[in-house]
C-alpha cells in the first residue's frame, strides 16, 4: 500500500492498492479506467488507516484521490 496523505490533527493516513481485477468496471465517480503502459487495465482502493491500528476500508474503485474525494463529498 502506498501512502496519499497523512492528517496529524485526526491521526489518520490515507493508502491505496492497485486493483487489476476490473473486467467491466469503471471508476465509481467519472467510469474512466487507468491503463498500466503494457496496456494492464487497473483502478485504486483506498483505506484510512488510524494511528491506533484501525483499518476503514472506502467502498469502491477509483481512478484518482480526486474522483474518490469529489464522490465523497
Amino acid at each position: 500500500m502506498r501512502a496519499i496523505s497523512r492528517d496529524p490533527f485526526a491521526r489518520t493516513e490515507l493508502h491505496r492498492v492497485r486493483d487489476y481485477d476490473v473486467s467491466h468496471h469503471g471508476c465509481k465517480w467519472c467510469g474512466q479506467i487507468k491503463t498500466t503502459p503494457k496496456g494492464r487495465w487497473f483502478l485504486y482502493r483506498y483505506e484510512t488507516q488510524h494511528d491506533a491500528g484501525r483499518h476503514d476500508y472506502i467502498d469502491g474503485r477509483y481512478c484518482s484521490v480526486d474522483c474518490m474525494r469529489a464522490y465523497y463529498s
